[in-house]
């Protein structure tokens, strides 16, 4: 028997190992927070480690593609808000990633001091105690990646990148991640909410991390209610939807005010950061953050987000991917502006957003009325029914009531007003022609064309989409839209999406003028 062992010993010790070829391994497959990007699957692991100490522009990794970045980590000495990452994809001339150093990973208000920075701990961003702040959303790229920091009046930076180079291998995901930064202080109270987000499709929305300052008492004006989140989808599209929240605090997963949370940091939704500013707890400094990996959000045309809001210091990283590169909506200010404790107002930095037309806005209305003309012309600067016209752009295509016709401003959550509203606008055909129509609305909606008999196009319990012909007269041609309003399954969502399309195809844009 030891003969017999002694034997089988010394077969095992002599047969060769064989170590398989590259090709022969198995393909990585992807994991539930890859976003169902389409990459390679035979990558090679790479990395970038570096410190530096600059003041200026500095390029701390120039990747050669196609790869993929899986992991950015960074830490440092006087790093701050003053610091800006910039990250550019394929020769692209405008950065797909602009935003402060730390509120890229979600780290707001400027507490950068180590020791004294909230933490954060989901499958996407991670910030430790002393400030180690990690991103793991991955990025790829076809031709190449730029990472930069700009730190005007200097900083010590230590970054470690983590990527998947694809060496003979094609990319095939046309999408790239685009994250940018936008800051308002204060809001303007209970108007038409904070703008966090607008994209161009075709892409997916990642998420948000959301910073509130609170200027004022909330026995004055609640925290964040003007509203919670308003997601505006494919406005121009054939199957537009609009997503709205109760409460700013139910957008994060809290509940019930959130005067009394305690900061906590979940995988896909929380509130990290939670303080009383004074003895009394009437104001509140707060972060909150929303993943959208078990619920996805997809768009096709456009994405539009805005945050209900009051008259307080709001800032906001949004992430996403898009086929598209980034088309700015917010400059970034100087220092003092990027800076808590300073003013920066609407429109200072804001860029314009896409022309989708315009339209003038009347009501409450307990019922529907004729839209009253005289000698055949509509007038603005005349009220309807004691009711000013008020004119307002179209957001992405969508028409929104609830910026425009708000009740007074109170601690409610996402207040709201019942009743019918008219929205008024004029096409211009070239000729006589047979258009498209397409609307998507909830609650119920009523289309009035020219002298035509008015449309009654009946009532749905969330947005959805109708399509019909309509004879258009050549010159001006002028519509009535009025959509009726009542806190349901959508919270008092008072909006509609529209769009007119030519039989050639061109898209006829509604006018105010």
């Amino acid at each position: 028997m030891k003969l017999r062992a002694t034997l089988w010993l010394l077969l095992l010790i002599s047969t060769p190992a064989v170590c398989p070829v590259a090709d022969a391994s198995p393909p990585i497959r992807q994991t539930s927070t890859s976003w169902q990007l389409d990459l390679p699957d035979h990558p090679v692991s790479r990395r970038i480690s570096l410190r530096s100490e600059f003041k200026g522009k500095q390029t701390f990794g120039t990747l050669i593609g196609p790869g993929c970045i899986c992991r950015i980590w960074v830490t440092g000495n006087f790093i701050s808000r003053k610091d800006i990452l910039r990250i550019y994809f394929d020769g692209e001339t405008i950065p797909s990633v602009e935003a402060p150093l730390p509120d890229f990973f979600g780290l707001m208000h400027n507490l950068t001091q180590p020791g004294k920075n909230y933490q954060i701990n989901t499958p996407f961003l991670s910030v430790k105690p002393k400030l180690g702040m990690t991103c793991y959303l991955p990025m790829p790229f076809a031709k190449g990646a730029r990472i930069e920091v700009e730190s005007p009046e200097g900083s010590i930076v230590y970054m470690m990148v983590d990527w998947h180079d694809y060496p003979s291998q094609q990319l095939k995901e046309k999408m790239r991640f685009r994250a940018r930064w936008r800051r308002e202080s204060p809001v303007a109270d209970f108007a038409d909410d904070f703008i966090m987000l607008d994209a161009a499709g075709p892409g997916r929305l990642i998420g948000f991390v959301y910073a509130v300052d609170m200027l004022e008492s909330r026995h004055k004006m609640r925290w964040s209610h003007g509203g919670a989140d308003n997601i505006y989808i494919d406005g121009l599209g054939d199957q537009p939807s609009f997503l709205r929240g109760i409460g700013g605090e139910d957008t994060f997963g809290a509940s019930h005010g959130g005067a009394d949370y305690v900061p906590q940091t979940f995988l896909y939704s929380d509130m990290p950061y939670y303080i009383q500013k004074d003895a009394k707890g009437d104001r509140q400094k707060l972060v909150g953050y929303r993943f959208f990996a078990k619920d996805e959000v997809h768009f096709n045309k456009s994405l539009h987000i805005r945050f209900g809001a009051r008259a307080h210091d709001i800032s906001s990283t949004a992430y996403w991917y898009s086929e598209k590169p980034v088309r700015p909506y917010f400059k970034m200010p100087p220092i003092k502006q990027r800076l808590p404790q300073t003013k920066i107002l609407r429109g200072e930095y804001d860029l314009p957003l896409p022309d989708c037309g315009s339209w003038w806005l009347a009501g409450p209305f307990t019922k529907v009325e004729s839209l009253p003309m005289r000698d055949g012309k509509f007038d603005p600067k005349r009220s309807f029914l004691d009711r000013a016209w008020k004119k307002r752009d179209s957001i992405r295509g969508f028409v929104e009531f609830n910026h425009v016709l708000r009740p007074k401003a109170s601690n409610a959550n996402s207040p709201t007003l019942d009743g019918w509203a008219v929205a008024y606008c004029k096409l211009e055909a070239q000729s006589e022609m047979t258009a498209e129509l397409r609307l998507a609305w909830d609650d119920h909606l009523i289309l009035k064309l020219n002298d035509d008999p008015s449309v009654d196009l009946g009532s749905q319990p969330y947005i959805r989409a109708r399509t019909l012909k309509v004879k258009l007269l050549k010159g001006t041609n002028k519509l009535q839209v009025w959509l009726s309003n009542q806190v349901g399954v959508t919270r008092g969502a008072w909006n509609f999406a529209f769009r007119a399309t030519a039989p050639n195809g061109r898209i006829i844009l509604p006018r105010s003028e």
